[in-house]
């Protein structure tokens, strides 16, 4: 009995140390993905300044319309999940 307490808190602490490392990956790449737009922007307004506007707007315009795609893909994958795991949630009740 102690023996399968014991391997119950390892694996317990198992899943809270990659659940806590998942975290700190999706946030440092939240940060790198921030910065890269961020530079990506001021070079478009760098471009706009020298005089090369088409290609300064291209590169503001493409950094925003990323940005706003990866948003939109998330909140539907995320609304995804949450109906996938409602709908389990009431054929487990169900039973």
């Amino acid at each position: 009995m102690a023996m399968a307490e014991r391997q119950s808190i390892h694996r317990e602490s198992l899943e809270a140390k990659v659940v806590a490392g998942n975290m700190a990956s999706q946030a440092r790449g939240s940060h790198y993905a921030f910065i890269i737009c961020l530079v990506t922007i001021i070079g478009g307004f760098v471009l706009i300044g020298m005089g090369k506007s088409v290609i300064g707007v291209s590169a503001i315009i493409g950094s925003l319309a990323t940005l706003a795609s990866v948003f939109l893909i998330a909140r539907r994958e995320q609304r995804r999940e949450r109906v996938e795991k409602h709908d389990a949630l009431v054929s487990r009740k169900a039973r």
